[in-house]
């Protein structure tokens, strides 16, 4: 993914609707603490490598997910049977520190990540079946998600016709949620659902 066209099309417009919802006195106090921002014709413009210096470190070094020592949530989440954790790709399992008899992932790995990737039923099994419709929101201070996940997944379902409302929730961190109204005014949208009286 395009740092400028993550900073274009998605991060400067997030921190523009951030900075036109408040008041002229608290936009002046933001913008001086944060003054890598440019803030002309009420719209606010900044560069890539700005941004990152305002967001700050990532939470997760690499390996993120599939830890050497199998002590990261993902790895419980491909426990098996007594197996509390386990290995989910060859590089994790490949540089394994618990000792374990093999350096492979088990056999049933590959398609549970299927299961559980959203890009594999947009790009690799184009499934007519899907959601035609996507909602899909990120901090841009979420520092255990890229923004390029995002970014992707609406890109991939954009491509193939769908429906998709993607946005990003400024100086918010992971798990953010800002505009439940507007998630439900698009639900029924969606749905055709009327609201009654």
């Amino acid at each position: 993914m395009n740092d400028d066209y993550l900073v274009k099309q998605y991060l400067e417009p997030s921190a523009t609707t951030y900075l036109a919802a408040l008041s002229d006195s608290e936009r002046e106090t933001y913008l001086a603490a944060n003054t890598f921002i440019a803030w002309k014709n009420g719209k606010a413009t900044f560069t890539w490598p700005d941004f990152l210096a305002h967001v700050g470190a990532r939470k997760k070094d690499a390996p993120s997910f599939d830890a050497w020592d199998l002590s990261a949530g993902e790895n419980n989440e491909f426990g098996a049977n007594i197996t509390g954790a386990r290995h989910f790709t060859a590089y994790g399992a490949g540089n394994d520190t618990t000792g374990l008899s093999t350096k492979r992932v088990a056999s049933d790995i590959p398609e549970k990540l299927n299961l559980m990737n959203p890009m594999y039923h947009l790009t690799e099994k184009v499934n007519g079946k899907r959601s035609k419709h996507w909602w899909i929101r990120l901090g841009t201070k979420d520092s255990d998600t890229s923004l390029t996940i995002a970014a992707n997944l609406a890109a991939a379902a954009e491509n193939l016709g769908d429906d998709v409302n993607h946005r990003y929730y400024w100086d918010q961190g992971h798990g953010a949620n800002t505009d439940p109204g507007d998630f439900i005014t698009w639900i029924a949208e969606v749905t055709g659902h009327k609201k009654t009286k």
